[in-house]
C-alpha cells in the first residue's frame, strides 16, 4: 500500500473516532438528563440509571482512544509538512 493511501486511511480513522466520542458525549449527555427527569424513587430509574452510570469501561476506551487519535494526527502533520 501507498504511503499516500495510509494517509488517507489514517484520516478517515480519526474522523470515524471523532464521530464515535461525539455521538457517545451526546448520548451520556442526553442519558442523564432523561434518567434526571424519572421520580427518584422510581424503579424504572434504578434500572435506567445504569445506562448512565454503568459506562466506566467505554469511557477509559474513549479517553484512552483520544491519545491514540492524537498521536495519528500528530503523525499525519509531520507527513504531511
Amino acid at each position: 500500500m501507498s504511503h499516500t493511501t495510509n494517509c488517507l486511511i489514517a484520516h478517515h480513522i480519526v474522523a470515524e473516532f471523532k464521530v464515535l466520542k461525539e455521538t457517545y458525549d451526546r448520548y451520556l449527555d442526553r442519558m442523564d438528563e432523561l434518567v434526571c427527569l424519572l421520580d427518584e424513587d422510581s424503579e424504572i430509574r434504578k434500572m435506567a440509571g445504569f445506562l448512565a452510570d454503568g459506562t466506566d469501561d467505554v469511557t477509559q476506551y474513549v479517553l484512552n482512544g483520544k491519545h491514540v487519535v492524537s498521536g495519528i494526527e500528530a503523525m499525519l502533520k509531520k507527513e504531511e509538512a
